[in-house]
């Protein structure tokens, strides 16, 4: 049998939908008519209420084929599936690209898995003339695509999912011809609803059942990241690490008969990978 932590990470390479943490980005926008474009992979490693979640509801849907649950089980199910909506672990890849419209005022897209986002940044300060350079920012995303959270529990299926996100980068950091280095604080702000579907499979004596449940939530991501990247001229290699915490939580509402508010906070550990070019 595969370990359950490989299988767990087998479905994370599959599902890819955690929340974009990565900027994997300079902390200087290109020169006016010019182009930032990264290409890269991100993973998010929740740590805490979201892995205690998970791991329970793992458990409980393998007991499922064997024998009838318990309300509280099925409220597990539900509350893992609730945790997967808003941060699975996850490897996520992602495609960026900023244009810089007028001198130091970049606009930037980027897709990240089943996201988009639509941001800016301005450069305040200029390393050649104070020694740093210094980005702030805006940028608000939205989920476009639904994705599966049967990749951990087979019986749960998610549904109707709907997800903004607004964030507020702000870079420091240094260039030169073959590096980039950069950091700053990681601020984020999400709000959620989805609608959770379990089918209990049927065996012997036991016929299955089908339970509808709906979440929605609000959480606040904060922390800081750090990057580094090195190459020549245009193109470059980096690595970035971003450390949060999330502060989440949300109404989970069986049929209207069983309702519970769900503890999320959990501690994010999110690296990300990938080559930055220049033109």
């Amino acid at each position: 049998m595969i370990p359950r932590a490989l299988a767990l990470f087998v479905a994370a390479c599959a599902s890819g939908c955690a929340p974009a943490l990565s900027t994997l980005a300079p902390a200087h926008v290109a020169a006016k008519g010019h182009v930032q474009a990264t290409l890269g992979t991100d993973a998010s490693l929740p740590a805490g209420t979201i892995g205690a979640l998970v791991d329970a509801g793992v458990e409980v849907a393998d007991a499922a084929g064997s024998r009838e649950l318990s309300e509280r089980e099925r409220m597990t199910l539900f509350e893992a599936g609730a945790a997967l909506a808003l941060n699975p672990p996850s490897v996520t890849p992602h495609l960026g690209v900023g244009y810089t419209a007028l001198d130091r005022w970049e606009l930037n897209l980027r897709y990240s898995g089943s996201a988009l986002r639509l941001g800016t940044r301005y450069q305040l300060l200029q390393s050649d003339k104070h020694g740093v350079d210094l980005t702030v920012g805006a940028g608000v995303g939205r989920y476009v695509l639904e994705f599966p959270v049967g990749s951990f529990l087979d019986i749960v299926e998610l549904e109707d999912f709907t997800r903004w996100q607004i964030d507020l980068p702000i870079q420091v950091g240094k260039a030169g011809t073959w590096y980039r280095v950069w950091g700053g604080p990681r601020l984020m702000w999400t709000t959620f609803g989805t609608r959770l579907v379990m089918n209990l499979p049927a065996f012997t004596g036991y016929p299955g059942e089908r339970e509808i449940a709906s979440f929605s939530g609000n959480g606040l991501y904060l922390g800081g990241q750090a990057g580094a990247a090195l190459g020549y001229k245009h193109v470059f290699f980096g690595f970035e690490l971003t450390l949060v915490e999330l502060f989440a939580s949300g109404d989970l509402d069986v049929l209207g008969e069983r309702t519970a508010s769900v503890d999320l906070d959990s501690f994010i550990v999110y690296p990300a990978i990938g080559l930055l070019v220049e033109f």
